[in-house]
């Protein structure tokens, strides 16, 4: 893992076989980020798991084979734990496309993500009694 930091955007440069979101967590902590933003995430995932929400729980399926990563994106909020949501748009080796919720995934050959650090606004996570989702809270 690489990465470097411009002002309030931090280039991240996952390898071949890192777990995508211990790696993350790592860039969270070495740069600081309290709050922030996944802006894109390019190259390629395998042994990933992607959700649908169904209104009351996550639908989850998991794929193995290795996947282009078309897309990423999502949120960073910390406080009593850190949370990185993430989206993502794969493509397969028949250029189809798949996307959600991701859960879990492991770097294949590499992976290119610019992340951005709130520097004025806090995010956080707060539970909904209604959904009993932990929904983002801008403060």
């Amino acid at each position: 893992m690489k990465s470097g930091e411009d002002k309030s955007l931090i280039v991240v440069k996952l390898e071949d076989g890192e777990d995508l979101f211990e790696s993350l967590g790592a860039v969270i902590g070495k740069h600081g980020i309290e709050s922030g933003i996944v802006l894109t995430g390019i190259g390629m995932l395998r042994n990933f798991v992607l959700g649908y929400f169904d209104g009351e729980v996550y639908q989850k399926k998991e794929f193995k084979n290795a996947c282009e990563l078309v897309s990423l994106q999502g949120s960073i909020t910390t406080g009593k734990e850190t949370v990185v949501h993430l989206h993502a748009s794969l493509a397969d080796e028949s250029n189809n496309v798949i996307g959600g919720h991701l859960f879990q995934a492991e770097v294949c050959t590499l992976n290119e993500i610019v992340l951005r650090r709130l520097n004025d606004l806090t995010l956080i996570r707060k539970e909904n009694p209604v959904t009993g989702l932990k929904e983002l809270d801008i403060l």
